[in-house]
């Protein structure tokens, strides 16, 4: 029999056991990072990146402090964060992150716009696999954050979590529809609460009802400045649409590229402050 594995997830339970194929997929699929924990039968518990069987997956990327899916390290992201929440430095860093992979990125996007818009067929499908396609297009986003290529196919690589996503995907967008039927306000505060429900499924193994806890935690303190990181991209598509419509598919990656360098800065800040309690 293979040796066997098992692996700590960012919400400190253990995983496992996986044959090394698997393990390897995670890593590619970026739920395992270069800090994570893993263990066998017969070693103790280290980080995945030290491991030999996976050391070579993680080529020479070391990880930063802080940066982090909940709980965990990820590998170093290909621009440095800033050092303050600065909504437009963001957005200058996403389109920096973006610029060498604007086409996939706009495949992926396109082809998320193309399946809703099919008729009669593509609501119900939008509905259906929304949740599972966010997961994977999330895992597309932060892996690119990290320092690896996304591709078109990776859009379709979160029906592993189908489940939570499609939960999620329903829960959130009833309570955040009762919440603009409410004044609009709880809404928009529902909105930015569960803005990384997704990011946090598509990198770790949590339900989808802590996932939204575990964002609502992360954005605690942040929600207004991501409010006008909202605006901003909100601006950003706009000016997409103004160039003959087509640009709204660079516009849009970047736009959530953004939130996914918002998502580790707020991971690095979780990371340092747990650190120093």
């Amino acid at each position: 029999m293979s040796e066997q594995f098992w692996v700590t997830g960012a919400d400190g339970k253990e995983y496992g056991p996986v044959s090394l194929e698997t393990l390897t997929r995670w890593v590619r699929e970026g739920r395992i990072v270069a800090t994570s924990t893993v263990r066998t039968e017969t070693s103790t518990k280290g980080e995945a990146r030290l491991r030999p069987e996976l050391a070579a997956l993680f080529g020479s990327v070391s990880a930063p402090p802080g940066a982090a899916a909940p709980g965990a390290v990820p590998p170093t992201a290909v621009v440095a964060l800033p050092a303050e929440f600065l909504v437009w430095e963001f957005i200058g860093l996403a389109w920096t992150v973006v610029k060498p992979h604007w086409l996939p990125l706009a495949g992926i996007f396109f082809i998320q716009f193309a399946i809703g818009c099919v008729p009669y067929l593509g609501p119900c499908a939008q509905f259906i696999i929304g949740g599972a396609i966010a997961v994977g297009i999330w895992r597309a986003i932060l892996g690119m954050i990290d320092g690896r290529p996304p591709g078109v196919g990776m859009m379709f690589e979160g029906f592993d979590r189908f489940g939570d996503g499609f939960l999620a995907y329903l829960v959130r967008a009833i309570l955040v529809c009762l919440g603009y039927v409410c004044l609009i306000v709880p809404g928009v505060i529902l909105s930015l609460m569960w803005a990384f429900t997704f990011p946090i499924l598509a990198e770790t193994q949590v339900g989808f009802w802590e996932a939204m806890h575990q964002s609502a935690v992360l954005t605690e303190g942040y929600r207004w400045r991501l409010f006008l990181l909202a605006l901003a991209c909100f601006l950003v598509i706009l000016l997409g649409l103004i160039a003959a419509c087509v640009g709204i598919f660079v516009a849009i990656p970047v736009t959530v590229t953004a939130f996914g360098l918002a998502y580790r800065f707020l991971q690095a800040r979780k990371a340092t402050r747990a650190a120093l309690a």
